[in-house]
C-alpha cells in the first residue's frame, strides 16, 4: 500500500503493482509505503478519506500468472504450498483448489484449517502471501471465487465512488488517466518512469492454452462479478490447440516431484524392511544420547521429541553431508535400508540427512510444513522402528498409522502432524534422499 497526499494505491497481487509502487515512490514526493499487499482496511485512519487506486486483471490470465510465479519461486508462498498439495498437484488441480478455497466441501475446509494453522495473526513482516488467520476465516463466508474475494478484501466496496480501478491489460494508460483525473501534479514524471519500466516477463504462453472447458467454466461461475463489472471474457489464442501443462519449476531447476508423482501425501516404498538390528543398536545406547541433539530446543514444533542425529548439518545443506559420530554405531544396520531406498529411486541419489526421532507417549508434533530448500527438494522417508496402533500420522489431511518396518515417503512440503496417543514411545528412522539431478540445484 502506497499513501500519497492525493490517493492511496492498493497493491493487488499479480496486477503489475510492483512497477506502479516503485514509480510512485520514485516520482511522488508525498508517497509513503505503509505495508506490502496491505488491504484497504489497514489504511491509517488519518488517510481514511483518500480515494483508492488499484488494478485488476483478466481472471483466467491472473490464475495462470499466480501459478507460474509461485511455481517458479518455489514453496515460499504458504497459500501455494497448501492448495498445490506441497507442489504435487498440477495447474488444473491447484487452481481449482484455489478458486473454491472458500467452499463448503471437506477438502476446502481442510485447506482453510491448514492455512489458519500456519499463517500469522497479523501482516507485520508480510513477505508476499498477504493473508492472516482471520482472512481465511472470513473467506469461508464468501460465495465467490478466490480472486473476487481477494479483490473485495483489498479494495472494499466495488461500488464506492472514490475507488478507481485500472485494468492490467491497459496498465499505463489506465493508471495515468486515473492520475490526471485525481489532479496528481506528478503525472508526467510518472509517465516517464513507467515508460522505462519493463514488467517481469513470463515463460508461459497465452493463458487460454492451459484451461480445459471445466476449469474455464469454473472461472466463469465463480468470478462472475469481476468478469461482468470489467467486461472480461475468455479470449482463445489458436483455436483447436490441446490443453498444455504450464512450464516452470522451483527456482528455475528441473521440477522435483515428491512421491515420484505417484501419490499426494503418502507413498509406500517397501512393506517389510528389516529393522531388528537398528532396534538393537538403539537399545544399546544410554538414555542421555537422546538429549544431545538440541533439535527439540531449536525447533518449537519438535519440542516434545528427542533425536539421534546420524547424518546431519545444521545449515541443512543439499550436498556433502556430515556423518555424525553416532553414525558409526548404526552404519552396518543402516546399509541394507539405504540400499533398499536407493533401489526404490533407481540407484539415483544419496542420503543427505538421517536421524532417529522419538515421540513420547501422549505427545504430539503440531501441524507444520517444512520450508527450507533442501527439505523441499528431497524425498523424505519414514521407517517406524518402534510404534503402536494409537500413533496417527496426518499428511495433507490424510491420516495413517504406519506399521513398524514399513518404508514410506511422505509429502513434507504440505502440512503434517503426528500424535502419539498410545502407552509406548514412537521412534522413526527418518532419511532424506536427494536425486543426483538436484545435487547442484541450489
Amino acid at each position: 500500500m502506497i499513501v500519497t497526499d492525493r490517493f492511496a494505491f492498493i497493491h493487488m497481487h499479480k496486477t503489475g503493482g510492483q512497477s506502479i509502487s516503485q514509480s510512485l515512490l520514485n516520482c511522488v514526493e508525498s508517497a509513503t509505503e505503509i505495508g506490502y499487499h496491505y488491504p484497504h482496511a489497514l489504511l491509517p485512519q488519518k488517510h481514511a478519506q483518500l480515494p483508492l487506486v488499484a488494478l485488476i486483471r483478466n481472471p483466467w490470465d491472473w490464475y495462470v500468472s499466480w501459478y507460474a510465479f509461485n511455481r517458479k519461486s518455489g514453496m515460499s508462498n504458504a497459500l501455494f504450498r497448501i492448495v498445490s498439495n506441497g507442489g504435487v498437484s498440477d495447474f488444473k488441480t491447484t487452481i481449482r483448489n484455489l478458486i473454491t478455497l472458500g467452499g463448503p466441501d471437506e477438502q476446502s475446509q481442510f485447506y482453510r484449517w491448514a492455512l489458519i494453522s500456519i499463517l500469522p495473526n497479523t501482516l507485520d513482516a508480510n513477505e508476499g502471501v498477504g493473508l492472516t488467520k482471520n482472512d481465511i476465516r472470513a473467506l469461508a463466508k464468501s460465495p465467490d471465487g478466490y480472486l473476487t474475494w481477494l479483490f473485495n478484501r483489498m479494495v472494499g466496496s466495488a461500488n464506492r465512488e472514490s475507488v478507481h480501478i485500472g485494468r492490467f491489460e491497459n496498465l499505463q494508460e489506465d493508471f495515468l488517466t486515473i492520475m490526471r483525473d485525481l489532479g496528481v501534479s506528478d503525472t508526467e514524471a510518472l509517465q516517464r518512469e513507467l515508460e522505462k519500466t519493463n514488467e517481469n516477463s513470463s515463460n508461459h504462453s497465452h493463458y487460454s492454452h492451459y484451461f480445459d472447458e471445466d476449469l474455464k467454466n469454473l472461472v466463469v461461475e465463480m468470478e462472475k462479478t469481476i468478469i461482468s463489472r470489467f467486461g472480461y471474457e475468455f479470449e482463445a489464442e489458436g483455436q483447436g490447440q490441446d490443453v498444455i501443462e504450464l512450464p516452470g519449476s522451483y527456482a528455475e531447476n528441473p521440477r522435483f516431484e515428491k512421491l515420484l508423482g505417484k501419490a499426494k501425501n503418502f507413498l509406500l516404498l517397501e512393506a517389510g524392511v528389516n529393522i531388528e538390528i537398528v532396534l538393537q543398536n538403539m537399545q544399546q545406547l544410554q538414555e542421555k544420547a537422546w538429549c544431545q541433539s538440541g533439535r527439540e530446543r531449536k525447533y518449537q514444533v519438535h519440542e516434545r521429541t528427542q533425536s539421534l542425529l546420524l547424518i546431519h548439518d545444521s545449515d541443512f545443506r543439499h550436498t556433502e553431508p556430515t556423518y555424525q559420530p553416532l553414525y558409526d554405531h548404526f552404519e552396518v544396520s543402516l546399509k541394507p535400508i539405504i540400499d533398499c531406498i536407493s533401489a526404490c529411486y533407481e540407484d539415483d541419489g544419496y542420503v543427505i540427512r538421517a536421524l532417529l526421532a522419538r515421540l513420547p507417549s501422549g505427545a504430539q508434533i503440531d501441524v507444520h510444513a517444512d520450508n527450507l530448500f533442501s527439505l523441499l527438494n528431497c524425498h523424505r522417508i519414514h521407517i517406524p522402528i518402534e510404534t503402536n496402533p494409537a500413533v496417527i500420522f496426518c499428511v495433507g489431511g490424510e491420516k495413517k498409522n504406519l506399521k513398524a518396518g514399513e518404508m514410506w515417503e511422505i509429502n513434507n512440503a504440505t502440512v503434517h502432524w503426528v500424535r502419539n496417543d498410545g502407552d509406548r514411545d514412537r521412534v522413526h528412522l527418518i532419511i532424506d534422499w536427494v536425486p543426483n539431478s538436484h545435487s547442484e540445484a541450489r
